[in-house]
């Protein structure tokens, strides 16, 4: 199964389509912290619009915990 992992993403608008893309395109997403923005912030909510509820999101809180 195809997955894309964000690390460390800085820009919530740029990751917003990231989610949607893979929400559309039924791919899981790995967002590896920390990132430049926090998941519930209102720019982030507002890039990934009402995509949320279709996607496969898993938050790692460092490297070495997404290679666990």
């Amino acid at each position: 199964m195809l997955r894309i992992a964000l690390y460390q993403p800085d820009i919530p608008q740029n990751t917003g389509t990231i989610l949607r893309m893979a929400s559309c395109m039924n791919v899981a997403v790995d967002i590896i912290e920390p990132a430049g923005f926090h998941l519930g912030d209102a720019r982030f909510r507002r890039a990934l619009m009402d995509y949320a509820h279709q996607l496969d999101l898993t938050q790692h809180a460092s490297w070495l915990a997404f290679l666990e």
